[in-house]
């Protein structure tokens, strides 16, 4: 390949803009996962790092569809796995996103974070078959933490059983009534032991 090739191609940190790799170790150490608030339908809950700078931009960008951003908010969501809940018997379960929004991105954003990780850690599975919308929701965002209850309640529903430990994966925890709405479904359907994780959230006080 010639100079000239090389200086175009090479890959770059979205984030640095370090030559090299599309997102630099430096970066990915940057980040520190932590154990985020307590919801009431989850043993415990956890984030790759909070919502602001260079990483709340990197999830907005990839929920408006550039998917660039997978290979690197799914390193983050390991390496908060590996940090947390690392077991021998571990199963994703991304929460469903509507069809419309899988129109509009040209891909299902969680979904499609959670196959990354299996893909890398064969000892991970990833089950996005059960977990369903049974009716439509409201968008989020605006919505107060009582509209986010009610907006979620019964929400969601399980087309078969399941059993194990397992992790409902979501972008980012605001208020919790997703996780804990997906949640309750889940030990309907026979779930031992539920964890959640996400990109962002809010630190756990102590």
């Amino acid at each position: 390949m010639s100079i000239l090739k090389q200086l175009v191609f090479t890959p770059k940190c979205l984030i640095c803009n370090r030559l090299g790799l599309e997102f630099c170790p430096t970066c990915i150490k940057k980040i520190r996962p932590f154990r985020a608030r307590d919801l009431s339908e989850i043993e415990e809950c956890y984030c790759a790092g909070e919502y602001s700078d260079w990483l709340r931009d990197s999830i907005i960008c990839y929920k408006n569809g550039d998917s660039k951003y997978t290979e690197f908010l799914a390193q983050l969501l390991l390496k908060t796995i590996e940090s947390f809940i690392m077991s021998q018997d571990l199963t994703l379960i991304p929460i469903p996103s509507a069809p419309q929004k899988i129109r509009q991105r040209g891909f299902d954003s969680i979904t499609n974070l959670c196959a990354n990780i299996a893909q890398e850690r064969e000892e991970i599975k990833i089950d996005s078959s059960k977990l369903y919308l049974r009716r439509t929701v409201l968008d989020q965002v605006g919505l107060t933490a009582s509209q986010r209850q009610t907006n979620l309640a019964g929400a969601f529903g399980m087309h078969e059983t399941i059993n194990g430990t397992v992790v409902i994966v979501d972008d980012v925890i605001t208020t919790g009534a997703t996780l804990n709405s997906a949640a309750r479904a889940l030990k309907y359907a026979g779930a031992q032991r539920i964890f959640a994780l996400a990109l962002c959230g809010t630190p756990r006080t102590r």
